[in-house]
């Protein structure tokens, strides 16, 4: 057993917390500022959201301005582009049975950007009285930069709410190295900076809430703490909807307890145990209800899922369980070998706390099973396993406890030269990949992620000083 005790939070002083709180809060603004400093840049659709985004962004327009799930007039916006209709786009020419457009994206990421773009509506209809050519139509790069803005600084807070949630077992200065590697030598800090269009901040912020509620209220046997569980596990099956799995994880770190006390003929913990799983089913339905809404007003089904609906399959029997961690295809820990730290790491929470160290290791392996299945098992157009960003407080997790465990053996230096050496190996690859794997749109080869992340960024810094 380490001194950091299972059922209380390792003892942080207010000077250490406001570090963090400082620290986490400059990453979030240097990634917003990089952000805002490329909206001015040329962009070949005129948009600042693209791939993805487009998805999860035309509800907000749909659903404020036009009071409808029609999203005819949404595409024409956004896939102006491709009026002959080029293959990555040519769904938005589409008709359900309903008669409108698919959307197979959550609505759960427009959900949590609705007060970003209200407040865009606000500003252009100000700015439009006060004589200012600004559209109020819920399309324009005002609109677009506020929302994105907002995605952002979720995903700041999901990194605030992970580093509580890790200080439960490690000191504060590890909790708070740990959520800066995981965040800037992972993936997560390319979908703060060049893609927050896509729902992976959102996906960060709801996934450290729903952990930092369960370790919080882990001994706890109220009616409340399911319910709040079960709430943000809906919240994050409304912008994921496999993330939702997770909600399996605190009802299996009873489960002991619940065994133990039929072997010893008592049936009380089993009986709480059932309860609390339907109070938690109930209140992620509740929360889940806005999807179900939506679903049966495109596709005339609660059941009928946009991504089933687009082609997509789940081969359950076939997983490419080694290609989504292996493969130079998107491969989790050929990407970014700060997971493989990660897992690593949760192994080693085995000598602090067995249950989370086991937990830890299958909330990875539920998602891992889940991609492996996906007909689309890369991941589409993703920097890393992208898919995995659900996992950033399990990850940084076992990232917090591999580093005291390294430190204790080395040295904070080495540890700390070790964490810059990533940093910097995961901003090679964001150069190639932004500007030169995006573009080419053809497959990752093992010499992209070796060689070429040395040599491409040097390519693309020359060229851009001959064309200057």
């Amino acid at each position: 057993m380490t001194r950091t005790s299972l059922t209380s939070q390792p003892t942080a002083t207010s000077h250490a917390l406001l570090s963090a709180k400082m620290a986490i809060a400059l990453l979030t603004a240097l990634c917003l500022l990089a952000f805002l400093l490329t909206i001015p840049l040329p962009r070949a659709d005129g948009h600042l959201i693209g791939s993805d985004g487009i998805g999860y962004y035309v509800y907000l327009p749909s659903i404020w301005l036009d009071r409808d799930l029609d999203f005819t007039n949404e595409y024409a916006v956004f896939f102006a582009y491709a009026r002959d209709a080029a293959p990555d786009a040519a769904f938005h020419l589409h008709r359900t049975p309903q008669g409108v457009p698919p959307n197979q994206w959550a609505i759960g990421p427009a959900l949590l950007w609705s007060p970003f773009f209200l407040l865009a509506h606000l500003l252009a209809l100000g700015l439009q009285s006060g004589g200012f050519a600004v559209s109020p139509d819920g399309y324009g790069y005002l609109y677009q930069a506020i929302v994105l803005s907002g995605s952002i600084l979720y995903a700041g807070v999901g990194a605030w709410l992970t580093y509580c949630f890790v200080l439960r077992w490690v000191q504060p200065e590890a909790a708070l190295g740990s959520v800066l590697l995981v965040v800037l030598a992972g993936n997560l800090v390319y979908y703060m900076t060049a893609e927050p269009s896509m729902s992976h901040g959102v996906s960060a912020f709801a996934s450290a809430l729903f952990f930092l509620l369960w370790i919080r209220r882990r001994d706890r046997s109220d009616r409340l703490t399911p319910a709040l569980l079960g709430a943000a596990a809906g919240l994050m099956a409304l912008i994921r909807p496999q993330d939702g799995l997770l909600l399996a994880l605190p009802f299996l770190d009873r489960l002991p307890a619940v065994v133990h006390g039929m072997r010893t003929g008592n049936f009380t913990p089993l009986r709480q145990w059932l309860g609390a799983m339907v109070i938690a089913a109930v209140a992620a339905l509740v929360v889940f209800t806005p999807q179900l809404w939506s679903w049966q007003i495109i596709y005339g089904s609660i059941l009928r899922s946009g991504y089933l609906y687009a082609g997509g399959a789940f081969n359950w029997f076939t997983p490419k369980l080694a290609q989504v961690m292996l493969s130079s295809e998107r491969g989790l820990l050929v990407w970014h070998p700060i997971f493989l730290g990660a897992l690593i790491g949760l192994g080693l929470l085995w000598r602090i706390d067995r249950r989370m160290s086991v937990l830890g290791l299958l909330a990875v392996a539920i998602q891992w099973y889940v991609i492996a299945s996906w007909s689309d098992w890369r991941q589409g157009d993703a920097f890393g396993g992208r898919m995995f960003i659900v996992c950033t407080p399990v990850f940084a997790l076992g990232v917090g406890v591999l580093i005291e465990w390294a430190a204790a053996r080395w040295s904070w230096r080495r540890v700390a030269i070790l964490g810059a050496l990533l940093l910097i190996w995961n901003f090679l690859l964001f150069v190639e990949y932004r500007f030169d794997l995006v573009a080419a749109q053809r497959p990752v080869t093992w010499h992209d992620l070796t060689i070429g992340r040395l040599t491409k960024p040097m390519d693309i810094i020359l060229a851009r000083l001959r064309q200057g």
